[in-house]
Parts: C-alpha cells; sequence; structure tokens
C-alpha cells in the first residue's frame, strides 16, 4: 500500500476510534451497564492511550511517520548511541541519550521561549477581552467543568499531554500528505476542529456535549502551539509549554484558581 494511504488509514482509524469513544462516554447515562463498567477504571485509561499515545507510536515504529513529523526531535540519532558505548556500563547508554537529545533541543529553545511569551500574551490579551465581554469571570460551574470523580480538570498535566502528542499526530499526517510544513500546520489545526465538530454532531447526546468555554480554550492552545511548532518543531518542549499555556489561559477564563488546579483526573476531551 502506498504511504500516503497508510496515513489517510491511520487517520480515520484515529477518528472513527474517537467516535466510538464519545459514543460509549455517551451512553454512560443510559442502562447499558456494561458500557458504564468500560468508561470506568482501567478500560478507559486503556482506551485513551490507544487513542493519543497507540496510534503515533504504531506510524513511528512501522515507518509510516518519520519521528521528525512528529516532532520527536533527535530520536533517529538514539539508536547509534548504544553501539558507540561499552555493554558493561548500563547506564551510559542512557545518560549518553539524555545528553544527546538535550544537545539536539537547543538550537530550538530561544525560539520556543520568544513565542511562547508571545503566545502567552496574545491569550492574555484574547481571554481578558473575553471575560470583559461576558462582563463576569465563567465560573468552573457555568464552564461545565467541575471536578468529579472520573473526571479531571481541562488543564492537567495529563490532559495536556495526550492533547499534544494527538495533535502532533495529526500535524504530521498532513505534513506529510501535503509535503509542506506549513500547510502541515494548517492541516493539523483543521483535522483536529473536523474531529471535534464529527463527535460532537454523531459521538455526544446534547446532555454530554463538550461546554462552549472547554472547546474555545482548546481551540485558542491549539493554534498558539500549532504556531509555535511551525517555527520551533520540537514535539519534547512543545509539551509543558501546552500545559502551562492551558492553565493560563483556564486561569483568566475560570477566574478562580481552585478550578485550574484542582488535582482530580480526568478523561481527557
Amino acid at each position: 500500500m502506498d504511504l500516503r494511504w497508510q496515513v489517510v488509514a491511520y487517520l480515520l482509524a484515529s477518528i472513527l476510534l474517537r467516535l466510538v469513544i464519545a459514543r460509549l462516554a455517551a451512553s454512560r447515562t443510559g442502562n447499558a451497564r456494561w458500557t458504564s463498567r468500560l468508561m470506568a477504571g482501567w478500560p478507559v485509561s486503556l482506551l485513551r492511550f490507544a487513542y493519543y499515545v497507540g496510534l503515533p507510536y504504531v506510524t513511528l515504529v512501522l515507518g509510516v511517520l518519520p519521528s521528525r513529523y512528529l516532532g520527536l526531535v533527535g530520536l533517529d540519532r538514539l539508536p547509534a548511541v548504544g553501539d558507540t558505548l561499552p555493554a558493561a556500563n548500563i547506564l551510559a547508554p542512557v545518560r549518553a541519550a539524555v545528553s544527546l537529545l538535550l544537545l539536539s533541543w537547543l538550537p530550538d529553545l530561544g525560539r520556543l521561549a520568544g513565542l511562547t511569551a508571545l503566545m502567552s500574551l496574545l491569550l492574555v490579551a484574547t481571554w481578558l477581552a473575553y471575560r470583559h465581554v461576558q462582563r463576569s469571570p465563567v465560573s468552573a460551574h457555568e464552564a461545565g467543568v467541575v471536578p468529579h470523580h472520573g473526571k479531571a480538570l481541562p488543564a492537567s498535566f495529563s490532559r495536556s499531554a495526550y492533547a499534544a502528542v494527538h495533535w502532533s499526530f495529526y500535524r504530521a499526517c498532513a505534513w506529510l500528505l501535503a509535503g509542506d510544513l506549513y500547510l502541515g500546520v494548517v492541516g493539523g489545526v483543521i483535522l483536529v476542529c473536523g474531529e471535534w465538530l464529527i463527535c460532537n454532531r454523531w459521538g455526544r447526546s446534547g446532555a454530554n456535549s463538550t461546554p462552549v468555554e472547554l472547546r474555545l480554550v482548546d481551540a485558542s492552545v491549539l493554534v498558539a502551539t500549532s504556531a509555535i511548532f511551525y517555527f520551533a518543531p520540537n514535539l519534547w518542549l512543545l509539551m509543558p509549554v501546552h500545559w502551562l499555556l492551558a492553565r493560563l489561559c483556564w486561569r483568566i477564563v475560570a477566574g478562580d484558581r481552585r478550578a485550574v488546579f484542582h488535582t482530580h483526573r480526568r478523561v481527557p476531551g
């Protein structure tokens, strides 16, 4: 099968898997006991991992997507580390791999720091304007993100890391299909937004639809991190930046520090 068709197949598989998860989550409000069990505890954690990390990992291992398209800078140079070091010292390859990754990230650090500061200012201005239009802070209850059992907060690190990997996967697919980084960044944004639209249209019931503020914050972080990736395509460094930007946005939107830094866990949306 042609490589491009493989990429399209993985994209369709990802969207279908997300749609299935959304339908299962919506059916929890019904009488289907097996779906309630499936969407609680370790089964849902396994589904989340397969969706957010499993598919990108499979495409990477099978060579469908090169590591640089995913933003995994320095990953392609790691296999050669073990061949140049004595096998007797077990920790030597680990130290060498970490050093190699850090050295590979150095060229991106300056650009990423400057872009992060710029995007932070733009997001702060955008969400302060949003709050001004709303004339009052959006409480966690109004935003639909009150922490409860099985659901955590939109600015948690796990949710941000999962989203960063997933968005990078869609961005990489669009990049490979278009053959251009700029078109890949734009295409990645379109794919993510298209998936949101499909899941909200066919994957959720009205009572379980994604809150507007949650999706708006996700969209703003998506645009900001995509712009950063265009100038500094490094997923390793982008994940903590993604988390910081999400926390910043929610601190402004919710106007409640506890709504942003609560430690309960939640299924990422």
